[in-house]
C-alpha cells in the first residue's frame, strides 16, 4: 500500500496543475490517470490560449480570468506558448451592434484591442477572406496542451510527487464514512494498487460524476461535445475568430505545422460514447472557409471530438453555460473541481490547493504564477528548426522525429503505448496520421524488449482502429488516396486482416 497526503484523480491540465502547485508548496501527492496525460478534454481542444475575447460579451468573469491567465502563462511557459495574436473578423452581414458590445466589454475588462481595416488585416493574414470588412486584434496565443501537462508534471516529479498513468480508479476506499484512499488497476498488467491519503481531489473532467459516484457522491454536470478538424499545413499564423456570438466553426488556431478549426457544441450523456458526425465536419469546414476561403480546398487530415465538463445548467444551448469553475466539498475527504477552461487551469489549481492547505491548517503562498515551468528546454523539441538539426535515422518523416528521440522517450517512461510516444514527440501527427511511422516505433519497442512480437501486433491493431476513427471524417481527395495506400500496406503486404 502507498501512503501520501493528497490523491489527484485525473491527468488533464487541471490535475497536472494541482500536482505542480502541491509540489511547490511541499505537499506529498500522487496523481492517477486512466490514460495518458491530457487524454480527455485537454488533449481534444483547439490548443488556444484565450485572450478572453470569445467570452467577453457573454461571460465577463470567465473572460477576465482567461486574459489574466493568458498573461501569466506567457511569462511562466515561454517555450510552451506561441504568441500568435488573434483577429476577430467581421464579415458582410455580421452585426455591428455585437461589434460595439465586444469593444465596450473588452475595454471594461481590460483586454487590449486594436481595430484594423480590411487592408491591414489582409496584410497580416493574406489568406483572409478579401470581403472582410474589418478586424479587431486581441492577444490570443497558441499552446500545446500535451506539452503543458508534462511540464507541470515535471515539477511534481522533481519534488518527489508520484504519478501513475494508464491506471483506472475502480474503487474509493472508505473508513467510517470518510474517503481515505483509492484502488487503481494497471491497464497493462492488471495489478491493483491501493493508495491512501488524507484528501482526494476529483479532477477527472467529463468523468467527474462517475468518479464521485464511487464515493456515493454526485456532481451535476452538463456534458458538451465539441468536434474539430486538422489541416495538413498552416493557413494562418494568427488565431482567427469570427466577430459574432459564439457559434459552430468560428475559430481557426495555428499550432505547430497545422491548423485546428472548430468547434461544435452538442449535449451528450456518456463521455465514453462520442462520435463525430459527417455534418459536423461539413459545418466546420464551411464556416472556417468563410473566414479563410482556402480552407475549402485544404487537405483535412483528421477530425476529433472532446467533451467539455460544464457546470449543470437548464440552458438548452451549452454555449450559454458559464465557463467558470467550481470546487465542491463533498464533506467526506473528497473534493471535486469542475468547469473552467484550459486557459484557466493554473488558477483552478491554485484555488484547489488553497482549499487543501486550509483543510490541513497550513500556510504557504502559491508560487505557480511567478515560477517558470520546469523542463521547458528539454520538452520544447517540437519546432521544426530544432528538429531539422538532427536528420539521422528519421522514424516519422511528417514531423521529423528521430529514432534517438523515440528511444529516449521509451527509456524515460518505460511506456508500452505508441500513443504516449506520439504525445511527447508528435510522431504520427502529420498528414499520414501514423500510417508510415507507427509500425517503426513499435519495432523499436520490440528491439528494446518492451513488447513481444505478439504484443506489438496487437498494439498495432488497436492503434489502426483508433487512427481510423479519427480520419474517417476526412476521407476524400488526397487524404482518401493516402488512406487507400496505407490500407494496402497493412492489409495487403502486412496481412493485418488475418487473425493469427
Amino acid at each position: 500500500m502507498i501512503k501520501t497526503d493528497v490523491i489527484i484523480i485525473g491527468g488533464g491540465a487541471t490535475g497536472c496543475g494541482i500536482a505542480r502547485d502541491l509540489a511547490l508548496r511541499g505537499i506529498p501527492h500522487c496523481l492517477i490517470e486512466k490514460g495518458d496525460y491530457a487524454a480527455g478534454a485537454t488533449g481534444a481542444c483547439h490548443g488556444l490560449l484565450h485572450s478572453g475575447g470569445r467570452y467577453v460579451v457573454s461571460d465577463a468573469v470567465a473572460a477576465k480570468e482567461c486574459y489574466d491567465e493568458n498573461m501569466i502563462l506567457r511569462r511562466i511557459g515561454e517555450k510552451c506558448v506561441e504568441p500568435t495574436g488573434g483577429l476577430f473578423v467581421r464579415l458582410p452581414g455580421d452585426s455591428k451592434i455585437f461589434r460595439e458590445r465586444f469593444l465596450r466589454s473588452c475595454e471594461e475588462i481590460g483586454i487590449p484591442t486594436e481595430i484594423m481595416s480590411s487592408t491591414k488585416a489582409l496584410e497580416l493574414v493574406p489568406n483572409l477572406n478579401p470581403d472582410t470588412e474589418e478586424a479587431i486584434k486581441v492577444p490570443d496565443c497558441s499552446i500545446d496542451p500535451f506539452r503543458l501537462c508534462m511540464l507541470n508534471m515535471r515539477t511534481s516529479e522533481i519534488k518527489g510527487g508520484l504519478s501513475f498513468i494508464r491506471h483506472k480508479v475502480t474503487e474509493i476506499v472508505k473508513s467510517h464514512g470518510r474517503c481515505i484512499g483509492v484502488k487503481a488497476t494497471d491497464a497493462v498488467s492488471g495489478e491493483v494498487k491501493e493508495i491512501h491519503a488524507n484528501i482526494i481531489v476529483n479532477a477527472s473532467g467529463a468523468w467527474t460524476n462517475l468518479v464521485a459516484g464511487l464515493a456515493g457522491c454526485e456532481v451535476p454536470l452538463t456534458l458538451s461535445k465539441g468536434s474539430l478538424v486538422i489541416t495538413n499545413h498552416r493557413l494562418t499564423d494568427m488565431v482567427i475568430n469570427r466577430l459574432r456570438p459564439s457559434s459552430d466553426g468560428d475559430i481557426i488556431v495555428p499550432n505547430e505545422a497545422v491548423c485546428l478549426a472548430g468547434t461544435t457544441s452538442l449535449m451528450v450523456q456518456d463521455p465514453d460514447k462520442i462520435a463525430i458526425q459527417p455534418d459536423e465536419v461539413d459545418i466546420i469546414i464551411g464556416e472556417a472557409g468563410r473566414m479563410i476561403p482556402h480552407f475549402n480546398q485544404t487537405r483535412i487530415i483528421r477530425a476529433f471530438s472532446g467533451v467539455r465538463p460544464l457546470l449543470k445548467s437548464q440552458k438548452l444551448d451549452s454555449r450559454e453555460i458559464s465557463r467558470g469553475f467550481q470546487i465542491i466539498d463533498h464533506q467526506n475527504g473528497m473534493y471535486s473541481i469542475v468547469g473552467g477552461k484550459l486557459t484557466t487551469f493554473r488558477l483552478m489549481a491554485e484555488k484547489m490547493v488553497d482549499t487543501i492547505m486550509s483543510a490541513f491548517n497550513l500556510k504557504r503562498a502559491c508560487e505557480t504564477a511567478e515560477r517558470p515551468l520546469d523542463g521547458q528546454e528539454e520538452l520544447s523539441g517540437y519546432p521544426l528548426s530544432k528538429r531539422l538539426s538532427d536528420m539521422k535515422n528519421i522514424v516519422c518523416e511528417c514531423e521529423l522525429v528521430t529514432r534517438r528521440e523515440v528511444e529516449r522517450i521509451i527509456s524515460q517512461s518505460g511506456t508500452r503505448h505508441v500513443g504516449d510516444i506520439q504525445h511527447r514527440t508528435r510522431l504520427g501527427m502529420g498528414p499520414c496520421q501514423g500510417g508510415f511511422c507507427t509500425f517503426r516505433a513499435l519495432g523499436i519497442m520490440h528491439d528494446m524488449d518492451i513488447l513481444t512480437s505478439e504484443q506489438s501486433v496487437q498494439s498495432l491493431r488497436e492503434f489502426l482502429q483508433r487512427r481510423f476513427r479519427g480520419i474517417r471524417g476526412a476521407l476524400w481527395g488526397d487524404q482518401l488516396r493516402e488512406e487507400q495506400l496505407v490500407e494496402y500496406i497493412y492489409l495487403g503486404i502486412l496481412a493485418m486482416e488475418q487473425n493469427k
